[in-house]
């Protein structure tokens, strides 16, 4: 057994995987950029698209009117055709800009590398730092810190003596960084070195961490964005009574939009900053062996290297705790004590990335010009790729750090907080609210059963995880790059995901539109429910298929490659027991091969001719429940992986198999037609097809007899262990 401080990824402890500071500030960048977006294409499709406000309101009640009308003829009539805007005159009065939200951007992009690389002169200049002159001992002391730390960057260290206080600041940009060591700590590195030598490790700490342009990126970004675009909104929510009929709506919503983003915006801000600093705190006590000078500084002197709170901030509990830039010394003692603090999956995190996915995913929707109108159907492809590729690997990134700390976390109110916030953004944005209004509130009744059900896709969204990263964990600490490997899979989880994402995130309009013209006087539960159904089956090769192939072939892999490593001598310990079926067993064929013949004599006997498909489907999807327990009737993990594969090979094998005897016997008799016994590509999409409509119960069956068999199992007492006369023979 190799020991583990030989683990390519064992000594990077919580630094192996992108750390949460990263996951917040990419979720921030994604909100300030949203915020933009939303601002610009609201004010540029009335402003600069040369179209007034009273044009844009006529145009919004000319929908109204003929979403009522059309809604009412076809309410009368089903066969009537829901026609077109423009076929009751309603036209749009806005122009196509595309040039306005680039161009925005890209200003705001300039802006913010402008404030950056003007920042470090002017920090110095206003706040009258010196150069640290006239203490050899002390400069040479700091020379030796640096060159210990391993930090690559010129640092240069600087002097503010008039502050009496204990604090430093590490500020500058790419390639000149700058520590300024105040009056105070100046003091304190005369009678005590370890409290100075802590200080100082703290801030070199975020040069090693390379979150120092994160950070002041972060106030930039936060000082353009968030009480400018919220008082923006409150300007928009006072003057909306001004306009009249659906563009009141409009503004409402735009405003409630802008108001969220700037929260949003503040929270993230705030969560990035406190974030940093933990890191910091645990990359010293990583140099330091342990966090006794850490400390030291917290219990002795109060705080750490820089002001706790901000100026009016006080206390450490609810809100004010959010709006801190600095972690609270409790909170900081605690990350000491245990750096799993860092790696915790929580709920509001989750909702967070939920909420800023579903903002981008609305604004990418919307088109070049925005507004949604001539946008085609690239646009779309677009949002639903961006939105799955940050959800995953945000929230993927989240719960790897956990799974990577040890057991499996809890994450059911995390996946609970992730599918609200997403339901929560979707739900309320001015598209689906004007539709609502605009329609007399026949789509109202849809609301509470569509976030019901991100919650579930959510929660069921973060399982999932938890068992990919406990698949590739072994894997991933064997690498000399953990976090490529990690964010390598969690690409390729968001691939396999795209489709079903924005198949839940594009489900409200569709829903709406039924409620509306084909079923107005069916609650909206049961309307969703048959909508997702009705949808679905149109959608099985590109939404349903990806999703099940993923959710198998993800941690299937991660599993076999860890497998081989502990067959190698590579692992840790035993590892975990392995599957004691039979490959053919695990893979469902001889359930599929049944399955396969009793179809036949079903077919030759034709007991029922009317249900011929149905019984067909039914008892495939009996032995596809049955391959699933009979594959995973021994103790080895990964239980419904393995029952889903056992599912999805057992419908392809056994509908291939059926459809092979179905042709042998009607081809190849004598006086039949020429003998053609293998399936041809279009019987091949069949099979898939039988798989795929069978795949979903049969696993969701399995899945409630494996919860309930595990239960069962969980309650027994464990088997004695032999004592060394009684050997296991």
């Amino acid at each position: 057994m190799v020991p583990p401080s030989r683990r390519p990824g064992a000594a990077a402890g919580p630094f192996a995987l992108p750390s949460g500071t990263t996951v917040r500030f990419v979720l921030l960048i994604a909100a300030v950029t949203t915020v933009t977006a939303l601002a610009v294409n609201s004010v540029s499709a009335t402003i600069v698209n040369d179209a007034d406000l009273p044009q844009t309101a006529n145009y919004l009640d000319c929908l109204a009117a003929a979403a009522d009308e059309a809604a009412g003829r076809r309410a009368e009539d089903p066969s009537v055709f829901v026609p077109e805007p423009f076929e009751h005159g309603c036209h749009d009065p806005r122009g196509l800009a595309e040039w306005v939200p680039s161009a925005a951007t890209g200003c705001l992009l300039l802006v913010i590398f402008g404030v950056y690389l003007a920042l470090p002169r002017w920090r110095i200049a206003r706040r009258r730092y010196r150069p640290l002159t006239g203490m050899p001992e002390l400069s040479a002391t700091l020379a030796a810190l640096v060159a210990e730390t391993g930090v690559r960057a010129r640092v240069a260290f600087l002097a503010e003596p008039l502050d009496p206080t204990i604090a430093a600041l590490a500020f500058g940009r790419v390639g000149r960084r700058y520590v300024v060591l105040s009056g105070g700590l100046l003091a304190l590195s005369a009678h005590d070195r370890p409290a100075f030598r802590a200080v100082v490790l703290h801030e070199l700490a975020h040069l090693r961490n390379r979150d120092l342009d994160i950070g002041f990126v972060t106030l930039i970004v936060w000082r353009m964005c968030g009480p400018p675009v919220l008082a923006f909104a409150g300007l928009a929510f006072l003057l909306a009574p001004v306009l009249q009929g659906t563009a009141v709506v409009l503004v409402y919503a735009f405003a409630a939009q802008l108001g969220l983003l700037a929260v949003l915006v503040t929270l993230l801000s705030r969560a990035v900053l406190r974030s940093r600093e933990l890191y910091a705190d645990a990359r010293v006590r990583r140099w330091a062996g342990g966090g006794d000078s850490l400390r030291r500084l917290f219990e002795g002197h109060g705080r750490g290297s820089a002001p706790q709170a901000p100026a009016g901030v006080r206390g450490g509990r609810g809100v004010t705790r959010l709006l801190r830039v600095h972690p609270t010394p409790a909170r900081r003692l605690a990350a000491l004590e245990d750096d799993g603090v860092l790696s915790r999956v929580g709920f509001w995190d989750l909702a967070a990335v939920g909420a800023v996915v579903a903002f981008v995913h609305q604004i990418v929707a919307q088109g070049p010009a925005g507004g949604g109108f001539r946008g085609g159907r690239l646009p779309e492809h677009v949002s639903a790729a961006l939105a799955a590729g940050l959800l995953v690997t945000a929230t993927g990134t989240v719960v790897w750090r956990s799974v990577a700390r040890g057991p499996a976390p809890r994450v059911g109110a995390a996946g609970v907080g992730l599918g609200l916030g997403t339901g929560v953004v979707t739900v309320l944005k001015p598209s689906g609210l004007q539709m609502l209004v605009t329609l007399d509130g026949r789509g109202l009744s849809y609301v509470l059963p569509y976030t019901a059900l991100l919650c579930l896709a959510g929660w069921a969204l973060v399982r999932w995880l938890v068992t990919v990263a406990g698949a590739w964990q072994p894997v991933v600490e064997w690498a000399r790059r953990p976090w490529l490997l990690s964010s390598l899979v969690l690409a390729l989880a968001a691939a396999g995901l795209t489709t079903a994402l924005a198949y839940l995130l594009s489900l409200p309009n569709l829903v709406v539109y039924a409620a509306s013209f084909i079923a107005p006087d069916v609650p909206g539960a049961l309307v969703l429910v048959g909508s997702t159904v009705y949808l679905l089956g149109g959608r099985l090769s590109t939404v349903l298929l990806p999703f099940l192939l993923t959710g198998a072939l993800v941690p299937l892999l991660g599993s076999v490659l860890a497998s081989r490593r502990r067959d190698k001598g590579l692992g840790t310990g035993f590892g975990p027991p392995k599957p004691v079926a039979p490959l053919v067993v695990r893979l469902g064929l001889p359930t599929a091969l049944v399955a396969a013949v009793l179809n036949l004599a079903l077919a030759v006997l034709d007991p029922l001719p009317e249900y011929d498909w149905i019984l067909l489907l039914a008892l495939f999807g009996l032995a596809e429940v049955g391959a699933a327990v009979w594959a995973t009737r021994d103790d080895a993990p990964l239980r419904l992986v393995r029952g889903l594969v056992a599912v999805l090979c057992c419908g392809l094998l056994g509908a291939l198999v059926w459809i092979t005897l179905v042709k042998a016997l009607t081809s190849c008799l004598p006086g039949g037609m020429p003998c053609g016994p293998l399936p041809d590509a279009g019987q091949l999409r069949v099979a898939v097809l039988a798989m795929t409509l069978t795949a979903v119960p049969a696993w969701s069956a399995f899945a409630v007899v494996d919860t309930i068999t595990t239960a069962r199992r969980r309650r027994r007492p464990p088997p004695p262990t032999p004592g060394p006369l009684h050997r296991p023979w």
